[in-house]
């Protein structure tokens, strides 16, 4: 039977605590590198809020949306705007990094305009073509 001087756990205790502090730092080291470099850039698209009433008046809805460029760089968008998933209103604008920009929109209802009335606005971001959408439901106040 071969009994050890204790000497060699004490060797093999310390490599053991060198490893778990080398993987510790490493782990924060990785950590911190996720959170500084990888943060995600977008485009934000928003309804204003209280700028829409969920009523149609004399057959014009008044809205306001906004955008804000998070994207780190000079950004083109697209601006589509549905009624009823049809098309009624195009537009397009450039930002600049954390540009805002914030748009008062009239819409005329069509006659034939079924309730409820989906009113979409539609963000594309002509760099990256991701897309983003906000919507809201509007009632027939007859």
């Amino acid at each position: 039977m071969h009994m050890g001087n204790g000497c060699e756990n004490t060797e093999f205790s310390s490599i053991i605590t060198i490893a778990a502090v080398i993987a510790i730092i490493i782990a924060i080291a990785i950590t911190g590198y996720v959170v500084v470099f990888t943060e995600k850039q977008h485009s934000s698209l928003y309804l204003i809020p209280d700028s829409y009433q969920n009523l149609a008046r004399n057959d014009t809805i008044f809205f306001a949306y906004g955008v804000i460029n998070s994207e780190g760089e000079v950004t083109d968008y697209d601006i589509g705007i549905y009624l009823n998933n049809t098309l009624v209103v195009t537009e397009q604008f450039r930002l600049d990094t954390n540009e805002r920009y914030e748009k008062n929109e009239e819409v005329r209802l069509t006659k034939n305009v079924s309730y409820p009335a989906k009113v979409e606005v539609l963000l594309t971001n002509k760099n990256t073509m991701n897309t983003e959408e906000v919507h809201f439901w509007i009632e027939t106040n007859t």
